[in-house]
């Protein structure tokens, strides 16, 4: 007498529902954490803005998946540039050394410039964070505090020569890839 198998049951099939409770809770508390520390990182950590911009950027601007350079009117590829860097100097305040070298040389007077967050909580279940940018001396004494509104001026030129070597790169690559096809 032959036996027959039962038949096979998924893995996910087989569990329990406390296990999907649990699953569960377990995944939203990822999630939450994720996007706390998302947060706290990029207004924290310098160039994890930085870095976040440009892959927004590659995307945004067809660098990456490469998309076809299109002939769009100056106002179109002025306001998705403009756009680019308003986001860049709202969302990467802190920079990268790459990108607060320009305001320490117009900025510090020889001077070398550090950045802090200042993090405070005026009151329950609110959390400040504001960008520091403070040049100093050789001997480490403070030179001058900057004013956030002149960093973000240079943060917003620089965002939009980022833009525009974007848009460069993607034509380059297109052409290139075009070419040898």
């Amino acid at each position: 007498m032959a036996f027959s198998k039962p038949p096979a049951t998924s893995r996910w099939k087989r569990i329990p529902s406390w296990g999907w409770i649990l699953i569960l809770v377990v995944g939203v508390i990822g999630l939450i954490a994720f996007f706390i520390g998302s947060f706290v990182a990029i207004a924290t950590i310098e160039g994890v803005a930085s870095a976040v911009m440009l892959i927004a950027g590659m995307i945004g601007f067809g660098v990456t998946p490469l998309r076809k350079p299109q002939n769009t009117s100056g106002f179109t590829r002025a306001l998705g540039i403009a756009f680019f860097a308003l986001m860049g100097i709202s969302v990467d305040q802190t920079g990268n050394y790459l990108y607060n070298k320009p305001v320490e040389m117009t900025m510090c007077d020889g001077g070398t410039l550090t950045r802090k967050e200042n993090v405070s909580n005026p009151v329950p279940g609110s959390t400040y964070i504001e960008q520091d940018f403070v040049c100093y001396d050789d001997n480490g004494e403070p030179i001058k505090r900057l004013n956030i509104f002149a960093v973000m001026a240079i943060r917003f030129l620089e965002y939009i020569l980022l833009g525009y070597l974007l848009l460069f790169a993607r034509r380059v690559l297109w052409n290139a890839t075009r070419g040898s096809s």
